[in-house]
């Protein structure tokens, strides 16, 4: 999980664009298979108060209030951000997730 600041000009849809080129640089190439194993996934999870619900971008992301792998990296990098949309914060989030799913932070 990693945090930006955006630079000068750059909007959700560069971003995404800039990330994308990344994942291909690292092998990743057309999805054919829902859920299919990837070599690189970066997913961008909000940007500023922008909210997005186009074919290409959903901002926030539509599930990142569901998910602990979401959470958990974002939590400690950002626990008092409030997502577009919701009224917590992603520590509440966090808190509030239903019991642990078996994922664990390896050292």
């Amino acid at each position: 999980m990693v945090g930006l600041a955006p630079r000068a000009g750059e909007t959700p849809e560069s971003l995404l664009a800039a990330l994308r080129d990344l994942e291909r640089k690292f092998g990743r190439g057309p999805k054919t298979i829902l859920n299919a194993p990837r070599p690189l996934d970066l997913d961008l999870i909000a940007f500023g108060e922008e909210v997005r619900a186009t074919r290409e971008l959903v901002l926030p992301h539509p599930r990142a209030h569901l998910r602990r792998f979401i959470l958990q990296p974002l939590s400690e990098i950002a626990p008092d951000l409030i997502l577009p949309g919701s009224t917590c914060s992603v520590a509440q989030l966090l808190r509030d997730l239903p019991s642990d799913d078996g994922i664990c932070k390896l050292d």
